[in-house]
């Protein structure tokens, strides 16, 4: 018969999508974000230096 797969094609197509969601931080990512949070503070460290300087 022609509708000998339909009951498992509507099963798929009902299926709820599998989610991929769940990705680990690699060290490359922690160490970039955490250059960026040092240079960061050093430049408002820095700013804050340079605003209290007695000239």
């Amino acid at each position: 018969m022609p509708l000998d797969g339909l009951d498992e094609a509507l099963r798929e197509a009902t299926r709820p999508p599998r989610r991929r969601r769940r990705t680990r931080i690699g060290w490359r990512q922690v160490s970039v974000q955490l250059l960026l949070v040092v240079t960061v503070t050093a430049f408002v460290l820095t700013l804050l230096a340079y605003g209290s300087a007695d000239w």
